[in-house]
């Protein structure tokens, strides 16, 4: 599992077409990506289940 994991965040924070390590700032934009993603989902879910139970 350790393995697995480790070759997943190797694969997510570097560049695929260079191979290199992602920036700070390429990696805060990955983060703050990821956070207003999960929060547009979350809205969207908790939206479409108040809509729901209304009909």
């Amino acid at each position: 599992m350790k393995r697995v994991l480790a070759r997943a965040r190797h694969a997510l924070l570097t560049d695929p077409v260079t191979g290199l390590p992602l920036t700070a700032t390429e990696r805060a934009s990955l983060a703050f990506g990821t956070l207003f993603a999960t929060g547009i989902v979350m809205v969207m879910l908790i939206l479409s289940l108040g809509l729901g139970a209304v009909q």
